[in-house]
């Protein structure tokens, strides 16, 4: 080799270097920046750090702060004409004169203008709501518990359930996939019965049937995941592997000796892991939705767990009064899943190598 050609050689090294870096910059750019906040600030780092970010105890309330409005939501007064007797189609503004007294008396109304005698006629303005502090940042529920501490601790929940679902679910799915489409026949008709069983099933009606049986807990929502979800990863993992059965690469290492064992898990499973991993992260959302949805119900996580799901049921019947106790959860578990199905859908578009030369 001449001394050129290694100069030469050396010269192309950073101009590779810097066109692979850009290349890399080029791809980093797709990554939706907005989703990927989201999801960090909403599931990733309270659920890691819920211990330190929490401000209070999740389960842990004070009855004389209960249903406390967000910080940036001031007091709400209503008021109310002091009556003999009070009308019915007139009664939300209306006061006896007994109660006008006896709330004067304990404070708790003033009678406008700054007057003391209660009279009938005059105008009682009275606290219906306490304003936010910042000690309860997102309010409290109807049980004096911090909603902000138990949005952290549900982020947590909500991460754990779902990936030991998707990754139990994921192994019993593929494997059950690469040996129905190695083999085929006899086997590979038997586990796709299996994969249309578990399909036709409701999911929600089997966490009931659970949920009655063995009570609400953890288990019910890991073990309807587990079981219902793999054939999901069954069904797409299969007709991928019939596709690698018929390459020559296959039948090279099949006349090499390699035996069944290996070639699936040395040949196919590598080609099916880009696979793989967009399925899991497209199904992380539903999986999400599916827990909040069973705890909901009650099927799901139980009280007092801080769960998603339990917080916006808390709030159901609480909408015209106190609206953030359901309407604070609902609108994290929207974020958490809109982002993560943004990810997913970058993800195979990266792993796709067709998508990435566009």
């Amino acid at each position: 080799m001449s001394l050129n050609s290694i100069g030469t050689d050396n010269a192309r090294t950073p101009r590779l270097m810097l066109t692979r870096l850009w290349r890399r910059v080029r791809e980093a750019r797709r990554l939706p920046l907005l989703p990927s906040v989201l999801l960090l600030v909403v599931v990733i780092i309270p659920a890691v750090f819920a211990g330190q970010i929490a401000p209070h105890s999740p389960d842990q309330g004070d009855l004389n702060d209960r249903l406390l409005p967000p910080a940036w939501v001031g007091e709400t007064i209503k008021y109310k004409t002091i009556v003999e007797k009070v009308n019915r189609e007139n009664r939300m503004n209306e006061i006896l004169l007994k109660d006008a007294e006896r709330r004067v008396k304990i404070g708790d109304g003033t009678i406008t203008g700054g007057g003391q005698n209660v009279q009938i006629g005059d105008q009682l303005e009275i606290l219906s709501r306490k304003a936010g502090s910042t000690k309860y940042l997102l309010g409290t529920d109807k049980n004096g518990m911090d909603i902000f501490s138990r949005l952290i601790y549900g982020a947590r929940l909500a991460l754990v359930v779902s990936l030991l679902g998707i990754v139990v679910s994921g192994i019993i799915g593929s494997s059950l996939g690469i040996i129905a489409g190695y083999y085929g026949g006899i086997l590979d008709a038997i586990i796709m019965r299996m994969v249309d069983v578990s399909l036709s099933i409701s999911l929600v009606l089997i966490a009931l049937v659970l949920a009655a049986v063995r009570g609400p807990s953890i288990e019910n929502v890991l073990i309807v995941i587990c079981l219902f979800l793999w054939s999901r990863y069954a069904r797409l993992i299969r007709g991928e592997t019939l596709q690698l059965k018929s390459q020559d690469f296959i039948a090279r290492a099949q006349v090499s000796g390699a035996s069944n064992l290996r070639i699936m898990y040395k040949h196919i499973f590598p080609n099916l892991a880009n696979t793989i991993i967009v399925l899991a992260t497209l199904q992380i959302g539903f999986v999400i939705i599916l827990e909040a949805s069973l705890s909901f119900l009650g099927a799901g996580v139980p009280r007092p767990n801080p769960a998603w799901g339990l917080m916006v049921a808390d709030g159901r019947e609480l909408l015209s009064n106190a609206w953030w106790v359901s309407l604070v959860p609902t609108v994290a578990i929207v974020l958490t899943v809109l982002s993560i199905n943004l990810l997913g859908d970058w993800v195979r578009d990266w792993l796709d190598p067709k998508q990435r030369q566009i």
